[in-house]
């Protein structure tokens, strides 16, 4: 679940780009680490690398949500000084790929240590039960 409230340090945030949810790691209003392109284009396989830029970059005018966890996924949470630690140390990191490694990737990896997309498994889920319904 999300929330539009304050993030803050270590928390998992993201904000609605239309489409789809752009995912980063909030440290400060100054520093959040989030894997997208430099030069503006989240999506751009070429040119997104992990990166640290301000809150309000990562927001391009758009409302930040902050993760609120379940009680199990506080168990698996991270310390916050380890996601801290992990965004900083994958900074200049690339290889983005829409499906196997984007911002929510990046996000979770840090947060959990396990690369998953929520994003991604929905897409997946809606287009298994359009293309597995067939009733032959």
């Amino acid at each position: 679940m999300w929330e539009k409230k304050k993030p803050i340090c270590g928390d998992q945030i993201r904000v609605n780009r239309g489409f789809y949810y752009h995912h980063g790691i909030y440290i400060d209003d100054d520093n959040v680490i989030h894997f997208a392109s430099p030069t503006g284009s989240e999506i751009s396989p070429e040119t997104a690398v992990v990166h640290k830029t301000t809150l309000r970059g990562f927001l391009k005018d758009g409302e930040v949500e902050v993760r609120c966890y379940t009680d199990e996924e506080l168990k698996r949470r991270r310390p916050v000084s380890d996601i801290i630690n992990y965004a900083i140390l994958h900074q200049g990191e690339k290889g983005y790929n829409l499906v196997y490694n984007n911002c929510e990737h990046f996000s979770n990896r840090c947060a959990f240590g396990v690369s998953e997309s929520d994003q991604v498994n929905n897409v997946f889920s809606s287009l298994g039960a359009l293309f597995g319904s067939d009733k032959r």
